[in-house]
């Protein structure tokens, strides 16, 4: 009701931002275990059979993270995180669904029981609109803000999760400008962008004559970013063959070079990121368990942007600032404005980047257009058909960015708003000519 305190959810003031969010009472009714209970002060509850999960379920059943409880003003919100056999709640299978306080939740062989209690706990968050490359002043990203602010000093390995576009480069850079490495390189390695036959001498390096064409000695990405930050991209994408070298790499840091006896001493932080499951990856067999641990000391979720529409208007600004390229008069009208906080955004930040970009390049505001989707598949989890979306988008923008630029990749990306080496590793990874 209006003036009821315990709808406050975020505080600013003059002592700082604060969160208010109740307690979640999540109770084992049935199957291992039942009988176990536990009050969480949210907003967010990752439950799962794996370690690092707030509930830990002994169930066998039960993926290592299986769901996600987000406590959303006085609603619940229940995601499945890809899990091998579902969730259900109120005996309905769903992927992303709101439940009633009192709902019933199966996992595996376990039942859940959700109670939203009266006691408040009081969280502080970050009093940051900016870290690094990122902008956000929503709850999502102060939550953010303030897990980074903690994270950035250490040399703890952090695996970064987020759908593609939202910002996983930018977190892993924050993470190296705030650490004490800033002085040192930053390295991004595209795990996806690399040929299976030559990512070991991509990663550790080779020396001259360990194989055909290899005529002179190469660095790889780990000795490149000695003494700094190394940005494993896409890491579900690593072979499972190469994963034990990795593992060997980072546990002893040190690294063997193709066609080398002797190994070789490297200080190199990790920072990895998904837009995959990587827990429900190990489920499957297709990604190392002890690697994932070891790379996972750390874990954080970046939020799309349809979770942080409040922050739309912000990023719009900040993206004119950065594009307008001398036109101190750029600006998005307010109808372009309102179009921009209605759109779903599928493509996330990247998506919003580059219409703004658009706009200031054709010098008009064009309308903001979701991507058609064709038939809608529901044999796939929400999430892989969203990514596909974005993707589909992502390359048709692209495709057209190169055609008007007459395959030009500099003036390409000036087109899209992007670096010139977005464009490059863009146009392997969707096989785009440049003509």
């Amino acid at each position: 009701m209006p003036g009821d305190p315990d709808t406050e959810v975020l505080r600013i003031d003059s002592d700082g931002v604060t969160l208010r969010a109740r307690k979640l009472r999540v109770a084992v009714v049935s199957g291992p275990g039942a009988g176990q209970s536990a009050d969480l002060p949210g907003p967010e509850v990752r439950i799962g059979s794996g370690p690092g999960n707030h509930l830990v379920l002994a169930d066998a059943a039960v993926s290592r993270h299986h769901l996600t409880l987000r406590h959303e003003a006085l609603a619940i919100r229940v995601i499945d995180e890809g899990s091998r056999n579902g969730t259900f709640l109120d005996g309905t299978r769903v992927l992303d669904a709101y439940a009633r306080p009192d709902s019933l939740i199966r996992a595996g062989n376990t039942t859940l029981q959700l109670s939203l209690l009266r006691d408040l706990v009081t969280l502080p968050l970050s009093t940051r609109e900016r870290f690094g490359g990122l902008v956000g002043r929503s709850v999502p990203m102060r939550q953010l803000f303030t897990l980074l602010e903690r994270i950035a000093p250490t040399e703890d390995t952090v695996l970064v999760e987020g759908e593609t576009g939202t910002g996983k480069e930018l977190v892993a850079e924050a993470i190296h400008e705030q650490s004490q490495r800033a002085a040192g390189p930053f390295i991004v390695f595209d795990c996806s962008a690399v040929s299976e036959g030559v990512l070991e001498s991509e990663l550790f390096g080779h020396l001259r004559g360990a194989f055909t064409g290899a005529v002179a000695d190469r660095l790889g990405a780990f000795e490149a970013a000695d003494g700094g930050t190394l940005f494993l991209d896409e890491i579900g994408e690593l072979p499972i063959q190469l994963q034990p070298k990795l593992l060997r790499a980072i546990e002893r840091g040190e690294i063997r070079p193709v066609g080398d006896t002797n190994p070789r001493r490297i200080d190199v932080r990790i920072v990895a990121a998904t837009n995959r499951n990587l827990a429900d990856e190990v489920s499957r067999g297709r990604f190392r368990e002890d690697l994932f641990y070891r790379i996972a000391v750390v874990s954080l979720r970046l939020p799309p942007l349809r979770e942080r529409l409040d922050d739309v208007p912000l990023l719009v600004d900040h993206f004119v600032e950065q594009l307008r390229r001398g036109r101190r008069d750029a600006q998005v009208p307010e109808s372009a404005q309102r179009a921009f906080r209605a759109h779903a955004w599928p493509g996330n930040v990247r998506e919003l980047r580059n219409a703004v970009a658009r706009s200031l390049s054709l010098g008009h505001y064009a309308e903001v257009q979701p991507a058609a989707v064709g038939e809608v598949d529901l044999s796939v989890p929400l999430k892989v058909a969203r990514d596909r979306v974005a993707e589909a988008h992502e390359r048709a923008y692209l495709r057209e960015a190169l055609r008007r630029a007459g395959g030009n990749v500099t003036h390409a990306a000036e087109i899209a708003g992007v670096s010139r080496r977005f464009i490059q590793r863009a146009m392997k990874r969707y096989a785009l000519d440049e003509t």
